[in-house]
């Protein structure tokens, strides 16, 4: 019986052995390789393969599409995507790797290749992508597996920015036979590379053969969007037209369908009046449907883009702001909106006020990643210096214009001003009895109405321009929020401020919601505020006209350079100079108005040629009246500059100081007006610092400072001269008060003599005749000072060398008439140098010092 079992069991047992034995992964007979294709194709290969379209699926819905420019015909894939989808394509590759290890003699090896390619190249893994379809290709048997690694290369060196590659694959593809779902991925892999490269008609060409080949989970409804973009970019109206109805019919979702409906309306091909009625009816049939809800605001930009195709500027315009004010959390669109209503009044009206405030929007609200983002930007930047710059020159001729009147009527007008608007607020809030908040007041809107009580004649009276005063309003509220005029007014704990010795509540109900007073002691404070403002004295006049001045000529560079506005550009460089005729600005401004008078073929070109040439006849701008290639010949001698400059400074550091100084010096004689040559000289006195006296160094310091005021090596120069002092007076601390055997520097002549003389003021008019008579070449200052209570000490300033103090000296003492021979002994004269005065001044050592000039002159 036993036997008989084991029997049945055997028999039964052998059929199984034999057919798991035939379907070993080696073998190639028909049952193995049944066995493996059915379970390599249903198991981990489907699972692969599934995985790759989650994968896909989730990299086009998290892109959200800009159907404000043609949309991308595949979804752009970075460095992100890898990490968000790192465990998806971690198991694809353990899936596909699975069914090429277990299934080796099964047909979706290659296929399970080219899917750990695609998990590669959504992993962001490029090269390894490249290799793994490279292998495929040419280890495959299958053609159209082949194929299939072949336009996913393409793909990949897309991707990768390989685009020769990308080209050279698509070039061989040509050559070969490719089946329906190849050549349909070939095509829009061809079309994605065309867009990349910008190449619009070659884009379309390739999506047109592709769309035929096409299915509904093709997203078939999408690339005959993208074809409708792609010819209404193109100019081909009717094609866009055809293609986005193309879209209708193939069952897109209700964004697509909408924005399909919403282009159809821009290109429809207008006969007469009849069609622009029509298309305006369309537009207003899509803002009722309550499905299209969410889309108004894009509907009434299109609405202003259909009008401004139609020149009704107004009705775009008033269209643009509809879109803005149904925006709702769409900010690109609400940026887009703001843009074009910047474009129109920069680029067709003109009104770069309004410009300024609708780009300073579009900046806020626009995206980054907007494709004209930075050039946005700088017209954004370039209108608000433009806006900056009238503001800055209106308010000070204001300010100026008000310091020309009594301080105490102009301050009155404040005070009358600010509690007739106070008492109307208080009337209207009561009206409204609203006391939740306090009341805040705007400086800007009282100072508005000063011209209906203080008369002006200027017609750029700043507070008269509501533009300006509300962008001035706008820019404070954007930083600061709603403030009371006030004291303090930035610290976060204003419980309360002083005024005149009481404690005055800065809520001007004093915390009861139930009044509102009017309080005087913080409108006190807001007129003091206001007043100090005002440029009342010169100071603060010499400061107010320099912002003006500054201010012209920043706003006529802007006309030039940005606006491209001449006339005004012209104006305002013309005012510059009238205004100020030793303007710092003046031999840029006569070139830069030459040069756009001569553009234009007006005569008054060479009137600034003449003044240029006369007044600044050493600037650049002279010189590049003479030879317009000066800038070039310049650039040319700085590099040599450059290259001595090196070598120079080579030596220097290895303590070669005469060399160095051999070769500067013969730099400063060669070359000539460059600014280069600053630095040069800095070298040069840094070594006179390494080689000669103290004194000498310090006094090169000055000089260089003097010489070069605004180059960039004077911040250095001021600090080494610091460090120099600092170390004089060490010195004297350390040696004490003597006097600097040091005397190619300044020098001044000096005369001391007894206050009991009579000689009072008429001392210095008649050195002044003395001066005029024998030095009228030197431009030489006489000044008197309290030497000590019984003497009087007459400087003379402007001796630049020893002897010319000598000579100076020796003149005066033969030649002088006013001292009286009875009287010399009381006087003392000598000439001194700039350092050692310093000394004299401050020891009062009278007898040292003559002892130290009997010695030494």
């Amino acid at each position: 019986m036993v036997r008989w079992r084991v029997n049945i069991v055997f028999k039964l047992s052998v059929p199984f052995l034999a057919f798991f034995i035939g379907c070993s992964a080696e073998k190639t007979n028909l049952i193995s390789t049944t066995f493996h294709n059915t379970t390599a194709h249903y198991n981990s290969y489907f699972y692969a393969k599934e995985g790759i379209k989650e994968i896909e699926s989730g990299i086009k819905s998290s892109y959200q599409n800009n159907f404000d420019h043609i949309l991308k015909i595949y979804p752009p894939i970075d460095s992100s995507y890898a990490t968000l989808y790192k465990d998806q394509i971690e198991d694809v590759l353990k899936k596909a790797s699975l069914a090429i290890q277990n299934h080796k003699n099964s047909k979706w090896v290659d296929d399970s290749y080219n899917l750990v390619g695609l998990a590669r190249l959504y992993g962001h893994e490029h090269e390894t992508a490249i290799e793994t379809f490279k292998y495929v290709n040419s280890n495959s048997d299958d053609k159209n597996a082949r194929h299939t690694a072949l336009v996913s290369l393409m793909r990949t060196f897309i991707e990768y920015g390989e685009m020769n590659n990308a080209l050279a694959v698509s070039d061989y593809l040509k050559k070969e036979k490719l089946n329906k779902k190849n050549l349909k991925t070939l095509y829009l892999t061809r079309a994605y590379y065309y867009q990349k490269r910008k190449d619009l008609d070659n884009m379309v060409n390739n999506m047109v053969l592709a769309a035929p080949l096409l299915s509904f989970k093709d997203e078939k409804a999408r690339i005959y969007f993208i074809i409708g973009q792609v010819y209404q970019s193109l100019g081909f109206e009717s094609e866009a037209y055809s293609n986005y109805r193309k879209c209708l019919s193939s069952n897109p979702n209700y964004e697509l369908s909408f924005y399909a409906k919403l282009n159809m309306a821009q290109v429809t091909e207008l006969k007469d009046l009849s069609d622009v009625k029509r298309v305006r009816k369309y537009f207003r049939k899509l803002l009722t449907d309550a499905k299209n809800k969410e889309f108004r605001d894009k509907i009434y930009y299109e609405m202003g883009e259909f009008e401004l195709e139609q020149n009704e500027m107004e009705l775009a315009i008033s269209y643009y702001k509809e879109s803005i004010k149904v925006s709702i959390g769409n900010r690109r669109q609400k940026g887009l909106s703001f843009l074009k209503l910047g474009i129109i009044y920069y680029d067709s009206l003109r009104n770069y006020t309004m410009a300024q405030s609708y780009y300073d929007s579009a900046v806020f609200e626009l995206p980054i990643d907007y494709e004209n983002y930075e050039a946005v930007k700088s017209r954004q930047e370039i209108l608000d210096d433009f806006i900056k710059q009238i503001q800055t020159i209106q308010l000070q001729d204001s300010l100026l214009l008000l310091a020309n009147k009594d301080s105490s009527s102009v301050a009155q007008f404040f005070e009358s001003t600010l509690i007739s608007e106070r008492e109307k607020e208080i009337e209207e809030l009561q009206k409204q009895k609203k006391s939740t908040r306090s009341p805040t007041f705007d400086n800007f809107s009282t100072l508005n109405s000063l011209n209906s009580g203080i008369s002006t004649s200027s017609l750029n009276w700043y507070f008269n321009n509501p533009s300006a005063v509300g962008l001035g309003q706008n820019e404070f509220r954007k930083i600061w929020g709603a403030r009371i005029l006030e004291d303090n007014w930035r610290r976060s704990n204003k419980a309360q401020t002083t005024f005149s010795g009481a404690q005055i509540p800065l809520t001007e109900n004093g915390g009861n919601d139930e009044t509102i007073e009017l309080n005087l002691a913080v409108i006190s404070v807001q007129v003091q505020s206001i007043m100090q403002q005002i440029p009342f004295t010169d100071t603060a006049k010499f400061i107010a006209n320099k912002k003006i001045e500054e201010a012209q000529y920043r706003l006529g560079n802007i006309y030039h350079f940005n606006l491209i506005e001449e006339n005004n550009s012209i104006q305002t460089f013309e005012t510059l100079l009238d205004r100020y005729p030793k303007t710092i600005y003046g031999p840029e401004v006569m070139y830069l108005l030459y040069l756009i008078l001569s553009d234009a073929g007006d005569a008054r070109a060479d009137k600034y040629k003449n003044e240029l040439s006369e007044n600044y006849p050493n600037t650049t701008y002279a010189k590049l009246l003479v030879n317009p290639n000066y800038t070039e010949e310049s650039s040319k001698e700085l590099g040599q500059l450059k290259n001595i400059y090196k070598t120079a400074f080579d030596l220097y550091e290895n303590t070669l100081y005469d060399s160095a100084y051999i070769l500067i010096s013969s730099a400063l004689i060669i070359y000539k007006d460059l600014e280069f040559l600053s630095k040069l000289r800095l070298l040069e006195v840094m070594i006179i610092g390494k080689t000669e006296d103290f004194y000498k160094y310090k006094h090169e310091l000055v000089k260089i400072i003097e010489e070069y005021p605004n180059s960039d090596i004077t911040p250095f120069s001021k600090e080494l001269l610091i460090f120099a002092e600092d170390w004089e007076r060490k010195l004297i601390r350390i040696r004490g008060d003597e006097y600097i055997n040091y005397f190619a520097q300044p020098h001044y002549f000096v005369l001391i003599f007894d206050k009991n003389i009579a000689l009072d003021n008429s001392s210095t008019s008649e050195i002044e005749e003395f001066n005029s008579k024998y030095f009228k070449d030197i431009s030489l200052n006489t000044g008197n000072l309290d030497f000590n209570a019984n003497q009087t000490l007459l400087l003379v300033d402007g001796l630049e060398t020893r002897a010319a103090a000598i000579k100076y000296y020796d003149y005066f003492k033969a030649e002088n008439e006013f001292i009286d021979n009875s009287n010399r002994s009381k006087f003392h004269m000598f000439v001194i140098t700039k350092d050692n005065f310093d000394v004299f001044y401050k020891t009062k050592d009278l007898n040292g010092y003559l002892k130290f000039f009997d010695q030494n002159y």
